[in-house]
């Protein structure tokens, strides 16, 4: 052990500044190859800037924030519904009216807002011979104040990544590695929130130095068992996908993404459990290290997705009004199957049908090309999924939709109208990475955008009508973005950087971070 001090604090940060700017350079050359940057070169100066259409990426990024400042101000800005809560929703599913329920934190009544003063007493400084660390003792409304705010980060960060509750990732389902990571979640914000309190009341504690924690492996496996109710095989099983070993790391030098894991395996019985993974989701890092360790993880995690997102889409049109159609409709042309759809919404108000395209692809990488593979990918199926519906609507007679969904002409139900939705998960506007999609009539969103339209719209008399207009309407819109220019020297040559970094709606959307990540940053 040494001793953690400015001068070695700033020695590292130096390295490690340089290093980014290697990395920044790639990125850059990588971006402007790819029409994403453009980059002017005077002598030893380069004048870097975003190409005209790459701002789009800032639209889907954002769209998260929108949602929750959509939230927010229900009911007031979303007429014609009336709060219910979701324990009412699941028990009373037929109740008369239009209700709109919105998730409460898990177990927010273990939330306390003096969580500061409970902490005050329990921390004091330790003298480890090589700098002040912080020890401190336990008590049982904090320990359960930072388990709620685990199981709220968990849950959502479990979802952004993908991993459905039941899938499974090797011998193990995602509601255990869940469980798991929700305690281990809760011991490092813990852990932070006691070192922060400290840093205020002891000014000999070394921040940096105490934020390090480490200690035997079989020790945390009991304590997480205790704490998340699994059997400790199952939670030593957790551990082998959760925690990052000496192989694993050697996979990092050709993965340009960050990936800061929940745990990191020593090798000798010692685990390291690094607080700055709750800086980024940690399920993404759990999803990568599992498909490193077996490639078919990818299609195990992949394979609930479209059954769990048509469940999601369905939950915004319940009621006696609408029909929701379980499991895809395959559309067949001279007995060969032409396309499917994968969710179909039938309005008995209006006659309107809603055929869904759902799309949940992993844009977590910041990697260039992937990225513009993947939006080259989704551009072309979205427009060969609309041009096929399409046509076999033309061929056929809208009145032939009537027949495969089965529609009830003594109840007067017939199809009067069809609207085409494509819903991406995280991303949709190609544009943002060069690739443009031509698809006329078909509303594409993101997911979250997606809910904040119909949660705005409310119930309308043209409800799934209206919705699809606001996404076409919304589709081309770019968000104002406030450049961030900065300037810097590398090897005799000064980069002038006007708008890699940018900054909307007070909210920094990082063009150098996760591309369409959960947290809103863009490529």
């Amino acid at each position: 052990m040494m001793e953690s001090t400015q001068e070695s604090r700033g020695f590292a940060a130096g390295i490690m500044q340089e290093f980014g700017k290697v990395s920044l350079l790639r990125r850059l050359a990588d971006m402007s190859e790819r029409g994403i940057m453009e980059i002017v070169r005077d002598g030893d100066e380069f004048q870097i800037r975003m190409g005209e259409d790459a701002r789009a990426q800032f639209a889907d990024a954002t769209e998260m924030d929108r949602l929750k400042a959509a939230e927010a101000r229900v009911p007031s800005s979303s007429p014609g519904w009336t709060m219910a809560s979701m324990r009412d929703v699941f028990r009373f599913p037929g109740m008369p009216g239009n209700y709109l329920a919105l998730a409460d934190a898990p177990v927010k009544r273990w939330l306390r807002p003096d969580i500061e003063e409970l902490i005050k007493p329990l921390v004091r400084p330790w003298d480890t011979g090589y700098g002040f660390m912080v020890a401190y003792d336990a008590r049982i409304e904090v320990d359960k104040h930072y388990m709620a705010e685990a199981l709220a980060l968990a849950t959502s960060w479990r979802e952004d990544s993908g991993i459905h509750a039941d899938a499974k990732l090797g011998s193990i389902k995602g509601a255990d590695i869940a469980g798991v990571s929700a305690a281990l979640i809760s011991l490092h914000a813990k852990h932070f929130g006691c070192v922060s309190v400290a840093k205020k009341l002891f000014d000999q504690v070394s921040v940096a130095q105490s934020l390090t924690i480490w200690g035997p492996r079989a020790a945390l496996e009991e304590s997480i068992s205790v704490m998340s109710g699994r059997s400790e095989p199952l939670v030593h099983a957790a551990f082998n996908a959760l925690a990052m070993t000496s192989e694993q790391a050697k996979k990092l030098a050709d993965h340009s993404t960050p990936l800061i894991p929940l745990l990191f395996d020593l090798g000798n019985g010692l685990i390291l459990r690094p607080v700055s993974c709750l800086t980024r989701n940690p399920f993404t890092a759990v999803r990568t290290q599992h498909q490193w360790l077996d490639p078919r993880t990818e299609h195990a995690v992949a394979a609930d997705r479209e059954d769990w997102m048509r469940e999601q889409l369905y939950g915004m049109f319940g009621g006696k009004r609408y029909i929701r159609f379980p499991g895809n409709l395959k559309l067949r042309r001279g007995g060969v199957v032409l396309t499917d759809i994968d969710a179909i919404i039938y309005d008995r108000i209006t006659g309107d049908v809603g055929l869904f395209q759902l799309k949940w692809q992993d844009y977590s990488t910041n990697d260039v090309r992937q990225l513009q593979s993947k939006a080259a990918n989704l551009s072309a199926e979205l427009v060969d999924w609309s041009g096929k519906v399409k046509l076999w609507i033309e061929e056929n007679g809208i009145s032939a939709l009537d027949k495969s969904l089965r529609l009830k002409q003594k109840r007067r139900e017939a199809v009067r109208g069809v609207l085409l939705f494509a819903i991406s998960r995280s991303s949709v506007r190609t544009q943002g990475y060069g690739v443009k999609t031509e698809a006329p009539d078909l509303a594409m969103a993101v997911w979250p955008q997606f809910v904040r339209a119909r949660m705005e719209i409310g119930p309308s008399a043209w409800s799934m009508r209206d919705v699809h207009a606001r996404l076409l309407e919304e589709h081309g819109q770019v968000p104002d973005v406030q450049p961030m220019p900065a300037s810097m020297r590398v090897a005799g040559a000064t980069l002038h950087i006007y708008d890699f970094w940018n900054r909307t709606n007070q909210t920094e959307a990082k063009a150098g971070g996760d591309a369409l990540g959960p947290h809103g940053s863009a490529l």
